[in-house]
């Protein structure tokens, strides 16, 4: 399997401004859930998404090139997310301070705050709630939240 890159279609504006080139990772074996995330990063054309299917995949790409986000799957084929987390933060890295998204489809998550043990910097549950997840990825990103949503960040 082989990583393939992305770019955002539509004009949007962060309330920073900041429109600098940002090289995400998605790490997700799941072909809709690539086009979820595509769609929903689809509005910053900023954003150049890189998509690894698996997860050894991704540990390669994270070791050959450095990342400003990764967005990782749990339960992923070859390597879980878990994993390549761990291995990235133990092996110091080109990415082992770039901050991560991980996402779970584990029904008890209702935060996207990490638990004592995780290793990413948010965890989102799945489904996919379009604003938790765009504006986890501003701000992971240092781009500040959509107007909309600083009542839920505020």
């Amino acid at each position: 399997m082989s990583w393939s890159k992305s770019r955002g279609d539509f004009a949007a504006m962060t309330q920073s401004g900041d429109q600098s080139p940002a090289v995400v990772l998605l790490a997700e074996d799941d072909v809709i859930n690539q086009q979820i995330v595509r769609h929903l990063l689809a509005d910053f054309p900023f954003i150049d998404l890189v998509i690894a299917g698996d997860g050894k995949v991704a540990l390669e790409a994270a070791i050959s090139q450095p990342f400003d986000l990764m967005i990782f799957d749990r339960n992923m084929p070859l390597i879980s997310g878990d994993r390549v987390i761990r291995h990235l933060k133990a092996a110091r890295t080109i990415n082992t301070s770039t901050p991560m998204i991980q996402f779970t489809a584990d029904a008890d998550r209702t935060s996207t705050n990490p638990r004592p043990g995780d290793q990413a910097d948010a965890v989102i549950p799945k489904p996919i709630q379009s604003e938790v997840f765009r504006n986890t990825v501003l701000r992971l990103l240092g781009r500040g939240v959509e107007p909309e949503a600083r009542k839920i960040f505020g």
